[in-house]
């Protein structure tokens, strides 16, 4: 084959493979779109997916927060200190042990496991026995009793060990008459802290009519020690006589 005739073999050769190309080209175009397509669909799933991860964590954390939160509301309600306003009634004893009536007192007790903190205790109107104290130990207590309550005395520090007692009157004389609506009642709000600074209120009804018919039960030990003094106390007379 002459020059010529390769020269024009070679050409052919070229342009078929020219046309080739040009057709390939729509083919690998169309597998470009296709790969275009699926990368982008992948790139939505995996969104879609961390998305939702996502949304787990924060739900996962959600909850982990509550938890905390609950168990801190437990750990504070179990070691909170709980502060309660309510008569007492105190059977009057003699010394021969028997019992005859009763003493009312207003109780200001700590029932919780750790200290009352900047207690204040505000009544809604002074307390007032039956009748006009006839004495300057019980005048005296009702108006330290009143002073108290009256919302602006803090007292720094109730623990669980010791009680404020105050008196008030012989319960017989101030639960007064049969009509419930006579009967004289206070309401009393406490705010205090814990140590850690957690404020507490609540708020307590002294209602005294309703324990007109109870029983006064005397502690054993109190009328033991009664009639102990009681014997104490005629030994003591028959040495004077």
């Amino acid at each position: 084959m002459d020059a010529s005739a390769l020269l024009r073999s070679a050409g052919n050769d070229l342009i078929d493979w020219l046309a080739t190309w040009n057709q390939s080209q729509g083919f690998w175009a169309a597998v470009q779109g296709v790969g275009t397509v699926l990368a982008a669909i992948a790139a939505l799933i995996a969104l879609l997916i961390a998305r939702s991860q996502l949304a787990e964590l924060i739900r996962s954390n959600k909850l982990l927060a509550s938890s905390n939160d609950a168990m801190t509301h437990s750990n504070v309600a179990l070691t909170r200190p709980y502060v309660v306003v309510d008569f007492e009634l105190m059977p009057t004893m003699h010394r021969t042990g028997s019992v005859s009536g009763s003493l009312l007192n207003v109780l200001i007790e700590n029932v919780g496991r750790t200290p009352a903190k900047n207690l204040r205790l505000k009544v809604d109107h002074p307390f007032a026995p039956s009748k006009e104290p006839d004495n300057l130990g019980w005048k005296s207590a009702i108006e330290e009793l009143n002073r108290v309550m009256n919302g602006d005395t803090a007292i720094k520090q109730l623990t669980h060990v010791k009680p404020l007692r105050y008196y008030l009157d012989e319960a017989g004389d101030i639960m007064g008459s049969e009509d419930p609506l006579q009967w004289p009642s206070w309401n009393v709000t406490a705010s205090y802290t814990d140590a850690d600074g957690h404020e507490f209120n609540e708020t307590f009804t002294l209602e005294i009519g309703f324990w007109r018919r109870a029983l006064a039960i005397a502690d054993p030990l109190v009328q033991i020690r009664s009639v102990i003094e009681g014997v104490a106390y005629e030994i003591k007379n028959m040495k004077l006589s």
